[in-house]
């Protein structure tokens, strides 16, 4: 059992068309990031806050959901009560 949360940001690009169709949605918005620009973020294993935030707008206008949860490993993570 593991207790770090893990975002699968491998995913997260997939479910938003890839790399070049994510960054052109992006910069659709305002949020200026290259292809190159959104792979660094499976390299750091991190997306900066504004572009999460610019991803959910996008998800909202696309009509489609978009929840950080289903991207976890939610199922492994155990909390103290």
């Amino acid at each position: 059992m593991k207790n770090k949360i893990t975002v699968d940001i491998k995913k997260i690009v997939r479910d938003f068309g890839g790399l070049t169709a994510t960054s052109r949605k992006l910069k659709s918005v305002g949020n200026d990031i290259s292809p190159n620009g959104v792979d660094k973020w499976r390299q750091t294993k991190s997306i900066p806050a504004k572009h999460l935030f610019a991803l959910a707008v996008i998800a909202r206008l696309d009509k489609r959901h978009f929840d950080l949860v289903d991207y976890t490993n939610v199922e492994e993570i155990q909390i103290e009560r």
